[in-house]
């Protein structure tokens, strides 16, 4: 089935740019990822306007917490449905 939109995607991945070297690749994650964290700062600031700076990041960590046990409990679902599923 995703054979007939081989050509959408071809076209789609073509104003992709991906990087050249894994050290590229990388300078890439990090500047995403310390942009999130800005904007996760950010929304948290502005969720509680009284927070000092050391409750902001206080609160961002109890966040990154909560969204890493969550992704734990995921997998661990993901992984008893797999096997479920795909018994044999």
């Amino acid at each position: 089935m995703w054979l007939r939109r081989l050509g959408q995607v071809r076209n789609e991945l073509k104003g992709v740019r991906f990087p050249k070297t894994p050290e590229e690749g990388f300078r890439q994650m990090a500047a995403l990822s310390s942009a999130n964290l800005r904007i996760l700062e950010t929304e948290v600031r502005s969720a509680r306007p009284g927070a000092d700076r050391r409750q902001v990041r206080m609160e961002v960590r109890r966040l990154l917490a909560r969204l890493a046990r969550a992704d734990a409990q995921w997998i661990q679902s993901w992984k008893r449905e797999r096997a479920r599923c795909f018994r044999g």
